[in-house]
């Protein structure tokens, strides 16, 4: 099913029925639907076409959602980008996705949106067609009119000068979303899901969880990443009612969960913990909920399942990715324990088959025995953004997608997750590749070699940089964290930067590999004060 049919089903059956829900805004189904019509028909007589592309840059808002769908509606392919992205990261997306449109919310709660386009590179804002501008006030659109000179500046409010009626409607096998994930390389891979492929997910994953028409979903996670996004299709695709903030606040999430009966929520354990800790009560604060799924993000709070089931929490572990979509297995609520407190669980589609293989042969391992997770699902996604090479490299000629993670089965439909297969960072909830960040320290004057691994601090995975200096090269390690901060998100920016003559390494038959292990027990050391 397209997005536009399944909103028109939810605004003609329960049109008053709320849709989003955010801190002071409340927009039902109807209207709703009224204002996807709306911006559709905008953004189509400013000459946004079917299998055009646009960059969405906002934070979790009905305006994003409202977006979505009316691109959705025209048969374009939304580029989700993340609100801490800085201008190396917006101008890749910008660049490899092919955008000929951006909507942002320039003003929002001072994020330097204008600043950091205005880094970008001009001939990257020179692709731009048109630019849809949220709540910005005369003085902030000036400014932005200023920096993407070559692109048509459109308010989010305006009404359309031609005809509601639609050309050349979007359809359910129109590319609809393109997540960032890491890749192999130092740019990340942008994953493309296609209409059908997201709103089955929804349906799928609303049965898997219990949610209904009747529901009240939560919204924890940023929309511009899988968790968010595969929270809010549990949500829509049924007819439940969507809860959100744009900025996170425990106070006022608890209060939300109250006042508005939620239902359902799916969040890392720190927001967990967080909101907790603002409970009202620590004895069944939030009555309401019926299952909170959850991902362990932060290390040091490996005792927040149990403080949650104490507390009389409905929690379960979860697992999926950006190429399955977040919500693609979780654990039942009438688990043992001990599988129930970590990541892995039931496959959301009955349909759904996961394996364990070795990783040197390929054979499939028996139940029980740890080996490389290979999932198939049906909200597997459609491809890699133009890059058929590495979707064929991902995806088994049988159906199944290499997960990069390691874990054993317990059956064909159910498994548990022990760990990344690899050197890939979980920042601040996002999965991060290292040679990303490497690559954009490498291109600094001054860097011969860099080698990024991950130590904990105050709880939490941080990058460490360990750098080796050009010849008669002079960088220092305020220079190199400086330039981080001003070109990529804040989660990606190394705490400490740590100059060597050489990289341990160790002989392999092919060449000398570098102890990634070795720098991790330096870096931890380093930030522990020893």
């Amino acid at each position: 099913m397209d997005f536009y049919s399944l909103l028109t089903q939810h605004a003609r059956s329960a049109p008053q029925r709320i849709a989003f829900q955010d801190k002071d805004r409340a927009v039902d189904y109807a209207n709703l639907l009224a204002e996807v019509d709306r911006l559709a028909a905008l953004l189509q007589s400013r000459g946004a076409r079917r299998g055009d592309r646009l960059a969405l840059w906002m934070p979790n808002c009905v305006e994003w959602l409202t977006t979505f769908l009316a691109c959705a509606r025209l048969g374009m392919t939304v580029i989700a980008v993340n609100t801490r992205f800085k201008e190396h990261e917006v101008g890749q997306l910008l660049e490899r996705g092919r955008c000929k449109w951006l909507a942002c919310w320039p003003g929002f709660k001072g994020l330097p949106f204008i600043d950091i386009l205005n880094r970008v590179q001009p001939a990257i804002l020179g692709q731009l067609r048109g630019v849809l501008v949220v709540a910005g006030d005369a003085s902030v659109n000036e400014q932005l009119r200023h920096v993407v000179s070559g692109a048509d500046l459109i308010a989010y409010g305006d009404a359309a000068s031609v005809s509601d009626e639609i050309a050349e409607p979007g359809e359910q096998d129109d590319g609809a979303l393109v997540y960032t994930t890491s890749g192999t390389t130092s740019a990340p891979k942008l994953v493309l899901h296609r209409q059908k492929g997201l709103t089955m997910h929804g349906a799928i994953a609303a049965r898997a969880y219990g949610v209904d028409e009747h529901s009240v979903v939560l919204i924890a996670a940023p929309l511009c990443g899988a968790f968010g996004f595969s929270t809010m299709l549990s949500g829509l695709v049924p007819g439940a009612t969507l809860v959100s903030l744009a900025v996170f606040d425990a106070k006022t999430t608890c209060r939300q969960i109250i006042e508005h009966g939620v239902t359902h929520t799916h969040a890392n354990n720190e927001w967990l913990d967080l909101v907790l800790k603002e409970a009202p009560s620590q004895t069944n604060p939030f009555p309401s909920l019926r299952y909170v799924g959850f991902a362990s993000f932060a290390p040091s709070l490996d005792d927040l399942p149990e403080r949650a089931r104490a507390a009389g929490v409905p929690i379960a572990g979860l697992y999926g990715s950006s190429e399955l979509q977040a919500l693609v297995a979780g654990h039942r609520l009438d688990a043992e324990w001990q599988h129930r407190r970590i990541a892995g669980g039931t496959l959301a589609s009955p349909d759904g088959r996961v394996r364990a293989v070795d990783p040197d042969t390929g054979k499939i391992l028996p139940h029980g025995a740890i080996g490389q997770i290979e999932i198939k699902a049906p909200s597997l996604m459609s491809e890699y953004l133009d890059n058929p090479e590495a979707t064929l490299k991902a995806v088994r000629p049988d159906g199944y997608f290499c997960t990069g993670d390691l874990g054993y089965t317990l059956d064909e439909h159910s498994f548990i997750f022990q760990g990344r297969d690899g050197e890939h960072l979980r920042l601040a909830g996002f999965l991060v590749n290292p040679m990303e960040i490497e690559s954009f320290i490498r291109g600094l004057e001054g860097v011969q070699a860099v080698q990024i691994v991950g130590a904990e601090q105050a709880g939490k995975t941080v990058p460490v940089a360990f750098v080796i200096r050009a010849q008669d090269g002079d960088v220092t390690e305020q220079a190199i964290i400086a330039a981080c901060a001003s070109s990529m998100a804040k989660f990606k920016v190394p705490v400490r930067v740590v100059f060597v003559d050489e990289f341990p390494t160790v002989q392999s038959a092919n060449s000398n590999k570098v102890q990634k292990h070795e720098l991790r027990r330096a870096a931890q050391e380093l930030l522990d004060g020893l």
